[in-house]
């Protein structure tokens, strides 16, 4: 009985010792525990969700959206919880009628505790998941990007991905600017990790991006873009560029490429795409074609430019006084150097004997190496440099290129001889764009600009940017001569088809053919050419370029007539009028051994203009001793008429 009292003390002590250790621990708990561990349930409950900001918004110049965000939902997945991710994944899927593969992967592989694993959801269908109390299951706000005009610009504008970080064109040259800084979401949820409805919300405001407007014009982009397609069609082509520039500024109002993309859904294959290909394709192959197809060959191509440099060749002689515009010049279809015959167009035919300018106006490769024989390799790659060739221009996209040029050392005569007439440099349509802007603007190189505003999302301008006038690279008196040599080719040479009435056009076209292997192939060609109006005081740059058309390619032929409608089109919008008094045609007058005064006088009853050579003659007793257009042409009202003087 003894040994029982004894073992029934023993035990009371024990449970008197047990319930003391309790009852301490349940005080240290509750009174020294108790901030930690309040935290540790927090810490659990609570889980913190990145909240994008608003991207700012892309404008053209007169203020039309071309990229804006709208407000949507995103479901986000507490990884680490959820015990049954494809089970997970169905009733998502179930509930939105969407596949529930990606969302299953997306929870699997998850090296975060959050991720999202559906975006872009409207509210009622953020509320569908909301209801359904799904463990490990959150829904954040979020926005969605919009391109309003699909395919408008897509080379130029550029896309973003799930993240809202852009990665083509000004999405991605201008990605901090315009996504801004995000904000950050906390919500509560229950053990197993459903948002509670009672529980704490806590939201940090995320800071919205700027918003940038740009020199574009939606409405000649959209002009450019019809002609493009059209032409893009009609020739069966590989592809089909053009830019526009306002040469004064430097300014971009349109750059476009056919064929394109549509921003809203840049993963989808174009027409020249067929669904069985596309299905039978590696990932490898898909991303290659993705690239191929989101390339701006504006300026991240580079082609020869062929006789459209002819404008560069001529310009170098005139302002170092190498060649004067009456000059002479004999074409008898092709010109020997070092034992190589570098034929003209023409040729078997040729042009005979014919000033500089009826040289730049036919074109002539014969008299053009000789010009360029003149100029030298020292002295052409001085220009060269000068005119920005040797370097990219710093226009705000990515994906730049930069010419290629032979090593000065590595250019002998036959290379110079090349160079001279645009063989042998390779460069991107904006570099040849810029410096005909330059030839034909006084002779100041503008760098190239697309932005021209800054501003927050209250609309205050936060940085504006003027024209940037980066050197001067030939004389106002040279850039006279250039816009001269410009008009004349499309009033009576190869650029006549670029010809619109009652307006002063210049331009020049260029033919080359492309690299095929390791040689050039004879049909497969790139046929380009640029306009400029109204030559009085110019406002409009236009290079159009066509790869590889399948029925004519010459650029006079093939791409002249395409400037012309993209021009018709600028004009009327610009509310340029053609001069009605321009219409009809005129006899040009012999006006050889006339007095300069007695020439004029002619000229202005035949509504005739005239330039001389060398231009800004005050002399008007000098006397004429050449003409071009010869005596006799037929040419429109308004054409202007050089006159050669004696010295």
């Amino acid at each position: 009985m003894l040994k029982f009292r004894n073992r029934l003390l023993i035990f009371f002590i024990i449970m008197i010792i047990l319930m003391a250790a309790l009852v301490g621990r349940l005080v240290y708990i509750h009174v020294y525990w108790s901030d930690e561990l309040t935290q540790m349930a927090k810490d659990q409950q609570n889980k913190n969700i990145v909240v994008p900001a608003k991207r700012g918004d892309i404008l053209d110049r007169n203020g039309d959206k071309m990229a804006f965000s709208i407000k949507t939902y995103s479901i986000w997945a507490s990884a680490f919880e959820i015990t049954k991710p494809v089970e997970t994944a169905e009733l998502i899927s179930q509930t939105l009628n969407i596949e529930y593969e990606p969302i299953a992967s997306k929870i699997i592989s998850a090296s975060t505790s959050m991720v999202k694993v559906v975006a872009n959801l409207t509210k009622s269908e953020a509320d569908l998941i909301r209801g359904k109390s799904i463990r490990g299951i959150s829904i954040t706000e979020d926005t969605k990007r919009v391109y309003p005009y699909g395919n408008l610009a897509s080379h130029l504008i550029g896309n973003v991905n799930m993240d809202s970080d852009g990665f083509l064109g000004l999405e991605l040259f201008y990605n901090n600017l315009l996504k801004g800084t995000p904000g950050l979401y906390n919500v509560t949820t229950d053990v197993y990790g459903r948002q509670l409805a009672y529980g704490e919300e806590n939201i940090t405001a995320p800071q919205n991006g700027n918003s940038i407007r740009l020199t574009l014009d939606d409405s000649i982009q959209y002009f450019v873009e019809q002609r493009l397609e059209t032409a893009l069609i009609e020739n069966e082509a590989l592809s089909v560029s053009a830019i526009v520039m306002n040469p004064k500024t430097g300014e971009i109002l349109a750059m476009a490429s056919k064929p394109d993309f549509n921003l809203n859904s840049p993963r989808e294959y174009r027409n020249d795409m067929d669904a069985e290909t596309w299905a039978t394709m590696t990932d490898d192959e898909r991303v290659t074609y993705w690239h191929g197809m989101w390339k701006n060959t504006v300026l991240s191509n580079t082609y020869e430019p062929g006789s459209t440099f002819k404008a560069i060749t001529a310009a170098i002689a005139l302002e170092e006084n190498l060649v004067r515009m009456d000059d002479h010049f004999f074409c008898n279809g092709l010109i020997y150097v070092k034992g190589v015959p570098l034929h003209c167009w023409k040729f078997p035919g040729s042009h005979g004997d014919q000033t500089f300018v009826q040289a730049f106006v036919n074109s002539c490769n014969p008299s053009f190496v000789e010009i360029g024989q003149k100029i030298g390799e020292k002295t052409f790659y001085e220009y060269i440099e000068k005119f920005g060739y040797m370097k990219t221009t710093g226009i705000d996209l990515p994906s730049e290129a930069n010419s290629i040029t032979l090593p000065m050392d590595r250019v002998g005569p036959i290379e110079l001889a090349t160079l001279s007439y645009g063989h042998g440099i390779n460069v991107t349509m904006l570099q040849m764009t810029r410096v005909i802007s330059a030839l034909v603007n006084g002779g100041t190189l503008m760098k190239p600009q697309l932005v021209k505003e800054i501003y927050d999302e209250t609309g205050a301008v936060l940085q504006s940017f003027e024209p940037i006038f980066e050197e001067r690279i030939i004389s106002q008196d040279t850039s006279d001569k250039m816009k001269v040599l410009f008009e004349a080719a499309v009033q009576t040479g190869g650029g006549r088809n670029a010809y619109i009435e009652g307006i002063s056009v210049g331009g020049k076209s260029g033919t080359t053919k492309k690299v095929v292997g390791a040689e050039y192939e004879d049909n497969v060609v790139i046929s380009s050419f640029v306009g400029i109006a109204p030559m009085e005081d110019p406002e409009f740059v236009i290079l159009v370029t066509i790869d590889e058309p399948k029925k004519e390619v010459q650029g006079s032929t093939v791409v002249a007539p395409v400037v012309k409608a993209i021009l018709e089109d600028i004009l009327r919008y610009s509310n340029i009028i053609p001069d009605v008094k321009a219409k009809g045609q005129v006899s040009v007058p012999d006006l050889k051994g006339k007095t300069l005064a007695e020439a004029i006088k002619t000229l202005k009853t035949l509504d005739l203009r005239y330039s001389t050579e060398p231009i800004n003659i005050e002399d008007e007793t000098v006397i004429i001793i050449d003409q071009f257009p010869k005596f006799g042409t037929e040419v429109e009202k308004n054409a202007i008429i050089i006159l050669s003087v004696e010295e």
